[in-house]
């Protein structure tokens, strides 16, 4: 990771973040967040304090944020103020709200110790750092995260856009990717199924990418192995990486996996989906589909994105975006990288 030598301007040994919960889509998309944090401040002890519910911080992402975060509490006690016998919460210097509602914070900024408490909510009233008082709010939920560390150490940290990836997890990752050709991946997965785009659009998109002499990456996690058979069958071309058991020597898939996979992607075209975020994690060019979700708030953040939304085309529905215009979008983003 690269970071900006300068100190913060506020220096904070102990850095607290407030959120509601994280599931997995939630929890990649504030990564950059938290590199930022930790660049910022790389020696604080940074806690993260979930008020509703459990974190995938503390499950299928634990291991990508342990240098991130140092200790996670769950819907801590001390919350709404220690009360006799209960356990104290910690001294903090920095406290930062993420949650995004006032009546919240305020009840934060009253119960929890702390030397300089910043909160997005209700155009920062509550915070003790705050943007300029006309400046446009900003659409996207990282974008509004990373302000609350600009706003409290000074500056933006410049962090490195590639999540690291171990390097037995790349040689693994290489095996099945070997480099010499261009691979363009597929995430036809979404949590929601208003969110896909329909399998018979990836899989012509993934014949006319053969043609072009590229190799289709189909990423399918549980969820979308009943694509498995079909896609295999009709594209004998493709590779399917996470389904290569033996070269992982498990067949229980990771968030790592996944991560390796995309530093040896050209490129990807994936729905609104949590596959897309872990993707955006380790900068692999996307080609985002959206339909029902706003792709203002919601599009990943990486250094070659292309966006396409069924508005464009007429409606909500993912059908409605056409495969040629997807297929006009990945060679376009190729040719960018001097590729054909």
């Amino acid at each position: 990771m690269t970071t900006k030598t300068r100190p913060p301007a506020f220096p904070a040994a102990h850095i607290g973040v407030l959120s509601g919960l994280e599931i997995i889509g939630d929890g990649l998309i504030k990564l950059p967040f938290l590199r930022a944090l930790r660049a910022a401040w790389p020696t604080a002890t940074i806690h993260w304090i979930t008020t509703k519910g459990p974190t995938v911080y503390t499950g299928a992402l634990r291991d990508t944020v342990a240098p991130l975060i140092d200790r996670v509490h769950v819907q801590p006690s001390w919350l709404d103020g220690a009360k006799d016998g209960d356990e104290a919460a910690p001294p903090f210097d920095l406290m930062i709200d993420t949650r995004g509602r006032w009546r919240l914070a305020l009840q934060a900024r009253r119960h929890l110790p702390h030397q300089m408490f910043i909160a997005p909510a209700f155009r920062y009233l509550l915070s003790d750092k705050r943007p300029p008082l006309f400046a446009p709010r900003k659409k996207q939920m990282i974008d509004r995260l990373l302000q609350t560390v600009e706003l409290a150490a000074g500056f933006m940290p410049e962090v490195t856009r590639r999540l690291p990836v171990t390097g037995e997890m790349m040689g693994k990752a290489r095996r099945i990717l070997p480099e010499g050709q261009i691979y363009v991946g597929f995430a036809p997965g979404a949590g929601n199924a208003i969110k896909k785009w329909p399998a018979e659009s990836f899989e012509k998109l993934a014949k006319l990418q053969v043609r072009m002499n590229r190799i289709p990456v189909f990423i399918l996690g549980p969820q979308e192995m009943d694509l498995y058979d079909r896609l295999f069958r009709a594209i004998p071309e493709a590779i399917f990486p996470l389904q290569a058991y033996e070269v992982w020597g498990t067949k229980e898939l990771s968030v790592e996996q996944t991560l390796a996979i995309g530093h040896c992607l050209d490129l990807a075209v994936t729905n609104d989906s949590g596959t897309s975020h872990m993707l955006a994690a380790v900068d692999c060019p996307l080609v985002s589909l959206f339909g029902p979700t706003s792709a203002k708030k919601l599009a990943p953040r990486v250094s070659q994105s292309t966006v396409i939304c069924a508005q464009d085309f007429g409606g909500d529905e993912m059908a409605l975006i056409p495969v040629e215009a997807v297929h006009e979008a990945v060679n376009r983003a190729i040719i960018l990288q001097g590729k054909v």
